[in-house]
């Protein structure tokens, strides 16, 4: 982080790692989407995971215009991706800006003939305040050697890890398709009615989700749909 005054660093540790609060104002999984569909804006985000950044930087190393970083930036800062703060230019030159990521999150989408789903499978944002000492220092007397071993090595470890839970999610979502696909079958040939299909699968494929969850998503109302699983949760038919 060439150029970067102390307190920047010690805020750039702050950021990755201390305590993250979920913003409800980051909720529409379309914000997300709409943020890193564009590959500029995910190779910013690239770029400052890896380290703080100021525009100049960054217009180097993607090699586009000041003007047309500034643009993404913009964007990413007023959806709450990023944060920047001014800093001082060490050879006496104006206020520069830093930008730093300040939220964290997972998108899944799962695909198949029989299921489809979209969702933030965890969303925070971090708070920081400049100040305080930097975490994540490396102990007295440990070399840079012996420091990115260490580190490479227990990042393979959660990449391993990470590979079985992958894998693990994948064997269940394959068993979710073909239950949900017999549940499909099932509903068409015993309910006659759309909208009451619509409510039944919906409710079989996300069984966290409320009836209100469920009105809001297919743009019903609240009594239709606490009707319908009702009557079905009764034995009824639809």
């Amino acid at each position: 982080m060439d150029g970067i005054r102390s307190s920047e660093k010690h805020l750039y540790f702050m950021l990755l790692t201390i305590g993250y609060l979920v913003r409800d104002c980051m909720s529409d999984i379309d914000v997300f989407l709409a943020m890193i569909e564009n590959p500029t804006r995910r190779r910013i985000l690239e770029a400052l995971v890896r380290e703080p950044h100021y525009p100049l930087q960054l217009s180097r190393e993607l090699q586009m215009s000041q003007q047309a970083i500034m643009k993404h930036l913009k964007v990413l800062e007023e959806n709450a991706l990023v944060r920047s703060f001014p800093e001082e230019s060490d050879q006496g030159g104006p206020t520069r800006r830093i930008y730093v990521p300040i939220t964290r999150f997972s998108i899944v989408v799962d695909v198949g003939p029989g299921l489809f789903n979209a969702e933030i499978v965890s969303k925070e944002s971090i708070k920081a305040e400049i100040g305080g000492e930097p975490y994540d220092q490396p102990e007295v007397g440990v070399s840079t050697a012996e420091e990115y071993s260490r580190t490479r090595d227990a990042i393979s470890l959660i990449d391993r890890e990470l590979g079985q839970i992958q894998k693990r999610r994948a064997e269940l979502i394959g068993e979710k398709e073909r239950l949900l696909e017999e549940a499909r079958d099932f509903v068409e040939s015993r309910v006659g009615e759309y909208q009451a299909r619509r409510v039944i699968f919906e409710a079989m494929k996300r069984s966290t989700l409320t009836p209100e969850e469920i009105a809001r998503g297919l743009g019903l109302r609240d009594e239709v749909v606490r009707r319908i699983l009702d009557h079905i949760g009764n034995g009824g038919g639809v």
